[in-house]
């Protein structure tokens, strides 16, 4: 699509779809009331007002229709864009996993086995011995290494820069080492800012 459709949009077509059905029941019992003048009264006027009456209604019918058939319109729109933000975040989910697993083992010298993530790419928990357990098992320190990362593969993938800030403060001299390390590497491929400092 061009442009995101917003639950906004749709809720004012849904109005619109409400209001021409009132305007349409209103036009009906015009009329039902022009009907009744007919038979009581007769005449041209009352021909001429049930003339009116039924052109009124049938063009708030055409407009019923095609409120409603914008309404649709707008909300399959929506739903496929839904489905598309889950796919592709999806995908990418499988994309980067294998990557953020490997260096992950690199940095816990192999203690997991993979990592898992949902389709909304949030980590739902390592794999240790074959058996999974919640990423909340981990340290605070093993977390935040986790996080980052993440963060590097997905600004890796994307082509995007990265900031880092306060990132690893929960990591040991060693783990240090193997990511700063692993910045310089990665920062001849793409931007990382560090705080207030920036290398490329």
């Amino acid at each position: 699509p061009e442009r995101d459709v917003l639950e906004d949009e749709v809720d004012a077509a849904r109005n619109r779809l409400a209001s021409a059905r009132s305007e349409l029941s209103a036009i009906e019992r015009e009329i039902q009331r022009a009907h009744g003048a007919l038979e009581q009264v007769g005449g041209a006027v009352a021909r001429d007002r049930l003339r009116d009456a039924t052109e009124a209604f049938e063009m708030a019918e055409q407009c019923e229709k095609d409120i409603e058939a914008d309404y649709e319109a707008w909300r399959l729109l929506l739903d496929q864009m839904k489905e598309a933000d889950s796919a592709q975040a999806s995908n990418l989910g499988q994309v980067l996993a294998p990557a953020i697993a490997s260096q992950f083992q690199t940095l816990t010298q192999q203690r997991y086995d993979a990592v898992q993530l949902s389709a909304q790419l949030a980590t739902e928990g390592v794999v240790i011995g074959g058996s999974a357990r919640p990423a909340e098992r981990l340290s605070v320190g093993t977390r935040e290494q986790l996080s980052t990362l993440f963060r590097l593969s997905l600004a890796e993938y994307l082509h995007a820069t990265v900031v880092l800030d306060d990132q690893l403060v929960q990591s040991d001299d060693s783990r240090m080492d193997w990511f700063r390390a692993l910045l310089n590497e990665k920062a001849h491929i793409f931007q990382i800012k560090i705080g207030r400092a920036s290398c490329r």
